[in-house]
């Protein structure tokens, strides 16, 4: 994605302010360059909810205004997020990165990013009975560093509004509430892919266990059904795990499709498919003798080369074969 045009408004909750900008970001000036260029890379890593905004919600009445510019727009934006964290008891101060850009196949995105203050320590020159002091003071106000994940953002599509976004629960009257799904879009999103994948978990866990399968066993399946159909697919299909984990186990296949139902589990992944084929490409355990394994999903698949046994006294033996090389990477 390419920026366009940025403009940054400040939510200074502690102060019950907000400080909207007049004038739009230089893009060309080296820090905001560099610190935006750091925002879209982890926008491009971040996972992400989806959803369609409303026609006829206040967020999709002000983006189709068009009596508003760019810079009347996000002030508009930022003045409806100060409004709705103002009576949370506990959303942080932060500042408001609100953007357009341009996907690589030319379609218009909107953004939305919020800088959570991180306190910091630093200098600070002072005064002391005329003698200059070098003092040690907690700064407040820092930016999240160019590394660290977005916490809060929203990604809006101008051609259909379609929604991506990360979000954060905060206090709204003593109770819990996800800030932008339900106080500033209004929308119910389809769960996030690791969302999808804790569902997938626990009903294959909860089958199996039934079933008197062994855990390790039904969540390696269960993994490799997920890498392969992301794979082959670039979904996480549930059929293919219940193929994978039950077999020809008709009941346990049945009771596993009424839990996944009772959810609001979705087989699409919305973005950055090759990100979780990558995730989920290797087989990972650790042995309760302190040894771990990292097994690349093709290898694990074939008995000619790693083999999990069982043995009569209930323990499990591993077998790695047909090795031709061990490398130690001390």
């Amino acid at each position: 994605m390419e920026i366009k045009k940025a403009i940054l408004h400040i939510i200074d909750r502690e102060a019950g302010s907000l400080i909207c900008s007049q004038a739009e970001l230089d893009l060309k000036e080296y820090a905001v360059k560099q610190y935006l260029d750091s925002v879209l890379k982890r926008l491009e890593k971040a996972e992400y909810k989806t959803g369609i905004l409303q026609e006829g919600s206040d967020l999709s009445n002000v983006l189709t205004n068009g009596d508003l510019d760019f810079i009347d727009k996000s002030s508009e934006i930022a003045q409806m997020i100060f409004d709705s964290l103002s009576i949370s008891e506990d959303a942080p101060s932060g500042d408001l990165l609100v953007f357009e850009g341009e996907e690589m196949n030319g379609v218009p995105k909107f953004g939305l990013v919020k800088f959570n203050y991180k306190p910091s320590y630093t200098h600070h020159v002072t005064y002391l009975d005329d003698k200059m002091q070098n003092n040690i003071i907690l700064n407040k106000t820092i930016f999240p560093s160019t590394t660290q994940r977005i916490e809060e953002c929203c990604l809006i599509d101008l051609e259909n509004f379609d929604l991506d976004f990360v979000e954060k629960k905060y206090s709204f009257e003593g109770q819990k509430r996800l800030f932008f799904s339900e106080r500033l879009l209004q929308v119910d999103p389809k769960p996030t892919v690791s969302e999808n994948l804790k569902i997938i978990k626990k009903a294959v866990k909860e089958v199996a266990g039934k079933y008197n399968e062994e855990e390790y066993v039904s969540m390696s399946q269960t993994q490799q059904a997920v890498f392969e159909s992301i794979e082959e697919e670039g979904i996480i299909s549930k059929e293919k795990i219940a193929e994978a984990v039950f077999e020809t186990n008709e009941s346990a296949k049945k009771e596993y499709f009424e839990i996944i139902e009772q959810t609001k589990f979705s087989e699409e992944i919305p973005s950055n498919v090759p990100k979780y084929e990558k995730k989920y490409s290797k087989q990972k355990f650790k042995l309760t003798n302190g040894i771990e394994l990292s097994i690349p999903a093709d290898v694990f698949k074939d008995p000619e080369l790693v083999e999990f046994i069982n043995n009569p006294d209930g323990t499990i033996s591993v077998m790695i074969k047909n090795v031709e090389q061990i490398v130690s990477k001390f």
